[in-house]
């Protein structure tokens, strides 16, 4: 029964009658405490044996096993057995098979485990309750056995587990919950067991695991809640063990993932955890090939920032990103924000830092906000078309998205590029999809395909840049002029070009008659004869095109 959840208060009353332990042992007194919430209403009652602490620092001397399970024990401090027994202040105190389910600790000061060295089989706190005063368990060791710490809690005092060394047993502290003193595991290690802080409430004290280190056991934070100002994770080493914080609350605190490590090919999952309006930062992590998972996360307005990063992927997914995110990593093999909605700023552009990105999947990404990234500096192109799970219409899609980014933000040259990727993978998409109907169909469609590919893509780049489509004029009128030399004879003639000239002298006349037929000048001094009846108008034709064509891309670059 977790009856500590939402302890704020609790009294004590001490009766004058007797108490019976588990293994038979009778104690001469009895405390009835009652357990209120934060409104002061009644949680439970329950009966404890009062357990006197000189009793256990005699148990502790005599080197016996302890069980305090479902008592009281008021004032319990090692550091007071060690001046009892002029022990020196460093000296490691061996408690054997420690156990105090269900029980409750309170002292005046601190209750003090500080130092010790437990050993045996295991060490049971499960659903014990530390009331008033601090808790440290500072420098102290577990043997590699299950260690519990399950649906404990913790009341106002600040919980100290400095330099504490879990080896390579389980340690849970599953269902675990803090109120508003500070929580600090800095520089704790957790060996190759499972570490367990699933469903945890933290209260409005700060945490602290700067510093920690764990071996090569899994770790996992589900559905635990952080309600403190600074959260820190700093400087951790998650060893190779898979790292889970999905469905974390992790409130409105400022949370800290600085600089962490992880060895191996591990995921770090972040999936529905909910970030608040603190900031947050993965600045400089060393994750080599690991995998963070963001997926269906909720952002509030904090920053999240990722600036100096280096890991193999991350996931942002299926997300509402309302705040600043801070993507400049030092290197990382693929970003996706895929189904994603942008409300404010995404950063992608490295400005003067070193960024290695190979791929940036944007499929399905709404955006209301801003998507900082450069076409030449952040080698875009690549971004995309290195995607391997993606189709071409969603590659087509991306384009187009960034386009619009582009043109939203004044980026004109950036934004001419993105539309012509997006124009050349719709087609792709397009004639992809053709392959799969009939050839009928398909012969229909081949001419179409063609005439795009090479007028509206090669001439012109879909009518982005003008001096390659007076490129393709001059490379037109330049091919009919050949098409006129080439086959000019009796029969096919322009009246103003003999056909007794030489090779040269009919090129040079060709290559005016064509230069007036392509602008449809027409002076009329030149007349085709023949069959160049048919290819002067066609010439004309394209002429009259091209020159609409050219019209409209210089007109666009002049209007922007």
């Amino acid at each position: 029964m977790k009856i500590y959840r939402f302890i704020q208060s609790y009294s004590i009353k001490i009766l004058k009658e007797e108490f019976k332990l588990s293994d038979g042992t009778i104690l001469d007194r009895t405390a009835k405490i009652s357990f209120n919430d934060s409104n002061n209403n009644l949680i439970e009652r329950k009966k404890y044996g009062v357990f006197d602490t000189e009793k256990i620092y005699e148990l502790i001397n005599e080197g016996k096993e302890i069980d305090v399970s479902n008592c009281y024990i008021k004032n319990f401090s090692l550091s007071a057995y060690k001046y009892k027994y002029e022990l020196p202040r460093e000296h490691k105190v061996e408690l054997k098979n420690f156990t105090a389910s269900q029980s409750l600790f309170e002292s005046e000061k601190s209750v003090d485990f500080s130092n010790a060295n437990f050993i045996g089989d295991k060490t049971d706190f499960s659903g014990t309750h530390f009331g008033s005063g601090n808790l440290t368990f500072y420098n102290s060791e577990f043997g590699d056995f299950p260690v519990s710490f399950i649906n404990t809690s913790y009341s106002e005092g600040n919980s100290n587990f400095q330099y504490v060394k879990f080896n390579n047993g389980n340690v849970n502290f599953e269902d675990a919950t803090f109120q508003n003193g500070d929580v600090s595991f800095v520089n704790a290690f957790f060996g190759n067991g499972f570490t367990n802080f699933k469903n945890i409430h933290f209260g409005n004290g700060d945490v602290n695991f700067r510093f920690t280190t764990f071996s090569k056991g899994n770790i996992t934070f589900d559905k635990s809640v952080f309600n403190g100002d600074d959260i820190n994770f700093s400087k951790i080493d998650f060893g190779e063990g898979k790292i889970d914080f999905r469905r974390v609350d992790f409130g409105d605190g400022d949370l800290d993932f600085q600089e962490i490590e992880v060895k191996g090919k591990q995921k770090i999952v972040f999936r529905r955890a909910k970030f608040g309006s603190g900031n947050t930062s993965f600045k400089d992590v060393h994750l080599g090939q690991s995998y963070m998972d963001f997926d269906e996360a909720e952002f509030n307005n904090g920053k999240i920032d990722f600036f100096k990063a280096n890991v193999h992927s991350i996931s942002v997914s299926k997300c509402l990103l309302n705040c600043y995110i801070d993507f400049r990593v030092d290197s990382c093999d693929s970003i996706s924000l895929k189904q994603s909605i942008v409300q404010n700023i995404v950063d992608f552009n490295p400005g003067l830092s070193k960024m290695e990105l190979n791929t940036l999947n944007l499929s399905g990404v709404r955006n209301m906000g801003d998507i900082f990234i450069s076409w030449d500096d952040n080698n875009v192109l690549d971004l995309i078309c290195n995607q391997e799970d993606t189709s071409l219409h969603d590659k087509a899609e991306q384009f187009r998205l960034l386009k619009e980014e582009f043109r939203d933000t004044g980026r004109y040259t950036d934004e001419d590029k993105a539309y012509i990727y997006f124009k050349r993978f719709e087609l792709k998409n397009h004639t992809e999809s053709l392959s799969k109907e009939s050839f009928l169909k398909r012969l229909f469609y081949y001419p179409s395909h063609a005439f795009q590919k090479v007028i509206f893509d090669w001439m012109g780049l879909y009518a982005t840049n003008p001096f390659r489509v007076i490129f393709s004029i001059l490379v037109v009128n330049l091919l009919f002029a050949i098409l006129y030399t080439l086959f000019m004879n009796e029969a096919n003639a322009i009246s103003c070009i003999s056909n007794d000239l030489s090779i040269y002298s009919k090129f040079f006349e060709s290559l005016y008659f064509s230069a007036i037929t392509f602008f449809t000048i027409g002076y009329g001094e030149c007349v085709p004869l023949g069959f160049f009846k048919v290819v002067a108008p066609i010439q004309g034709f394209t002429g009259v095109f091209l020159m609409s064509y050219f019209t409209v891309a210089f007109v666009r670059k002049i209007l922007r």
